[in-house]
């Protein structure tokens, strides 16, 4: 067993690094479940698309839009947008 590792980060004695080992296995099954919606979301996604023909980037914004409660957020960002937009188009 370790009993102490000296880094750049400071000593780390058995506790802190039992410690540590524990902080990383939590993040590596949080990361395991958050893959795992990832593809849930993915699949939902994709059985959306394959039935309605809605495209999967409309799909996903509104499901965005929706949990973020924030259309009015989107729709302003888009008013701005498209005013630049056109501004751009017409300089010469």
């Amino acid at each position: 067993m370790v009993d102490s590792v000296q880094t750049l980060y400071g000593t780390f004695d058995e506790k802190q690094l039992k410690s540590l080992k524990g902080f990383i296995d939590e993040m590596c099954i949080a990361m395991g479940k958050s893959k795992a919606l990832s593809e849930s979301i993915s699949d939902i996604i994709g059985i959306t698309h394959e039935e309605l023909k809605i495209p999967k980037k409309i799909v996903r914004r509104m499901a965005r839009v929706q949990f973020k409660q924030s259309l009015q957020e989107e729709v302003a960002e888009f008013v701005e947008f498209e005013a630049l937009f056109k501004s751009i188009s017409e300089v010469k």
